[in-house]
């Protein structure tokens, strides 16, 4: 089941619906669109944790603040105030806009980061945008070039990716918390 969706909302609007709910439900503002938001896996959030824990042991190096969920990124956008809760954000050069979102795909979610919030992150600037699956264990990279996403690939666990934000390669298999794998390996 896909998250739930109510349209045409102001941030004011999303302000006072947020206030009036409990702390343990989450939602989103999107364009106008609120997004009400299920909890995680364990696995899930496995994943999110070995994307964060390398990241974080690239901050002294880079300079660069990860931050996870749950945690409110306000983004001010053609107009619109939204409000959404990425898996993992990476602020090097701006405080109030990431340079890379990491999304973890889940059921429930995976409609919506492979469209509208991809289409968020676009317009609104962010420069690297993955979008990591736990199933198959891939990475799908896009890239802002003059404006728009470029998908450059998806990246397995035999694959180094480069994060172009903080300039380093990565490997695959360490944001999956498993050893390298030769491609041979995956036949």
């Amino acid at each position: 089941m896909g998250a739930k969706e109510l349209a045409n909302y102001t941030y004011e609007e999303y302000l006072q619906i947020d206030a009036s709910t409990s702390e343990n439900e989450r939602y989103e503002l999107i364009f106008g669109h609120i997004y009400m938001m299920s909890g995680a896996s364990a696995a899930h959030q496995d994943i999110v944790g070995d994307i964060f824990y390398i990241l974080k042991n690239l901050q002294n190096e880079t300079k660069c603040l990860p931050r996870v969920a749950p945690f409110d990124l306000k983004i001010e956008c053609h107009g619109t105030t939204n409000v959404v809760q990425p898996d993992i954000m990476l602020f090097c050069h701006d405080k109030d806009l990431p340079c890379a979102v990491f999304e973890v795909l889940s059921p429930s979610t995976a409609y919506k980061d492979k469209t509208v919030k991809k289409d968020l992150y676009e317009a609104c600037g962010v420069l690297n945008y993955f979008i990591v699956d736990p199933e198959a264990k891939t990475i799908d990279k896009f890239l802002l070039e003059n404006g728009s996403y470029n998908y450059v690939g998806c990246f397995g666990l035999p694959d180094d990716m480069m994060i172009e934000c903080i300039d380093k390669k990565v490997e695959v298999a360490k944001l999956f918390d498993e050893e390298k794998q030769d491609e041979d390996d995956n036949e």
